[in-house]
């Protein structure tokens, strides 16, 4: 049989050859990148090395770095019927959608025309509900004028949002920007203005976290800037660059499959040694552990982690998907699982459920990460001491806004209404519970 074979970029440059023959990949660095001065390997996996990096029978680093690039559950399967590609079918999927995909790499054939000019497309907000109505028959890059793929869950759509305007890239001109409708699943309403709220709040408390937006079209759609992309002002306008990043399945040399079963405070320890600043990875690590607690984000898995790699070597990158998922266990939205019967992403330490995390297991958890009791307490303090009233701020900035767009689109009235309540039920039963929780027993 012979061998299936995609070219890898970063931008102009050529990184290697992917290869999949018989139903194992591997994979070539080219002889200009290995000699390139900004050189770096795409993992700890995939060392630099002139020799093909082959997968064995049961070890796949190779198969396991380049299928974390593709869509996950329901919308690598849309993808795929769209494609009309079989969906266990990875490298199939990576030939037809790897021109734009998470990262930086771009994947094409070796007999691939040169890209076309870079240009932007307008999307107007007509044509991208449509799109939105179309879910989920259709997905969201069926119209698009690149092929893309997106990792993740949930549908997605990579775009360029400047001056108030949407606008989809062809050709070589890079994305900014990551666009998400609400999530089609009835079990989980108004996650757009849910992960717009929890996204502010975490910058309000100092994480690090890329630029969030909303937009109502009149769909809401949930906007985020891509933190693997550097911006180049030129006299033909703004461009961006391609900047490598892997998630934390990529980082560790392991399959999207093990994201939930894998995620561990030691793990957590482990990503850390990993990067070139342990002490402040580590801190970083702890406050989003803490920051997901108080929200309730029940959905904090491996690939929610991502870090940038380089010359320089591998630093934790903007911290992004945090929403509190925990919210749509609760009352407000008729279940009565919140927080006794809502589990956590993965156990901190013993405990599986947020009704069993406390201040004492935060303390022993950050012990574990290698943090002293002192530093642990004091961070701790930062967020759980200020995050109700800074998201009661927050929430009145939410309800203004909200006032002022019904004085021109009264009719996202209902929108806006069921948005409010989510918003109100983030605070009032998941980041209360959660901070007398953590205020107690040391």
């Amino acid at each position: 049989m012979s061998p299936r074979t995609l070219v890898a970029r970063i931008d102009d440059a050529l990184v290697g050859q992917l290869q999949e023959t018989a139903g194992l990949w591997s994979f070539r660095y080219s002889e200009a990148w290995l000699s390139a001065p900004g050189r770096f390997a795409l993992s700890p996996a995939l060392p630099l090395q002139p020799e093909p990096i082959a997968d064995g029978a049961s070890s796949r680093p190779v198969q396991w770095y380049f299928d974390n690039l593709l869509p996950e559950e329901g919308q690598r399967t849309l993808l795929a019927k769209d494609a009309r590609i079989d969906v266990a079918d990875a490298f199939s999927l990576l030939t037809w959608y790897g021109a734009e995909s998470a990262g930086s790499l771009t994947l094409s054939p070796p007999d691939a025309a040169p890209e076309q000019r870079a240009v932007l497309h307008p999307l107007t907000d007509a044509a991208l509900s449509e799109r939105i109505r179309q879910l989920p028959r259709a997905p969201l890059t069926r119209a698009a004028v690149k092929r893309m793929s997106l990792a993740g869950a949930q549908h997605k759509l990579a775009v360029v949002f400047q001056d108030d305007a949407l606008f989809e890239p062809s050709g070589a001109f890079a994305s900014a920007h990551i666009l998400k409708p609400d999530h089609p699943d009835q079990d989980y309403p108004h996650s757009v203005a849910n992960e717009w709220f929890v996204m502010q709040l975490a910058q309000a408390l100092g994480l690090e976290v890329p630029a969030v937006h909303r937009r109502y079209v009149p769909e809401p759609v949930f906007l985020i800037e891509r933190f693997d992309r550097v911006r180049e002002d030129s006299p033909e306008g703004a461009i961006w660059r391609r900047r490598h990043a892997i998630d934390a399945c990529q980082l560790l040399g392991m399959d999207r499959s093990f994201k939930y079963a894998q995620g561990s405070i030691e793990r957590l320890a482990e990503l850390a040694r990993m990067c070139r600043s342990p002490a402040v990875a580590r801190t970083r690590l702890l406050n989003w552990l803490i920051f997901n607690v108080l929200t309730g984000n029940s959905d904090a898995h491996l690939k929610n982690l991502s870090f940038l790699v380089g010359p320089a070597g591998i630093q934790l990158a903007l911290h992004y998907d945090m929403l509190s998922v925990g919210v749509y266990d609760s009352r407000a939205f008729g279940k009565q699982g919140w927080p006794e019967h809502t589990t956590l992403a993965w156990p901190i330490l013993d405990a599986t459920r947020f009704s069993q995390v406390d201040r004492g297991l935060i303390l022993q958890a950050a012990r574990e990460l290698g943090i002293n009791r002192s530093t642990a307490d004091r961070v701790l303090a930062q967020q759980r001491d200020r995050i109700l009233t800074t998201a009661e701020t927050l929430y009145r900035q939410f309800d203004n806004d909200a006032s002022r767009r019904l004085q021109t689109k009264p009719e996202l009235g209902p929108t806006l209404a069921g948005e409010s309540r989510c918003l109100r039920a983030v605070i009032h039963t998941v980041i209360k519970e959660m901070v007398v929780r953590l205020a107690g027993k040391t």
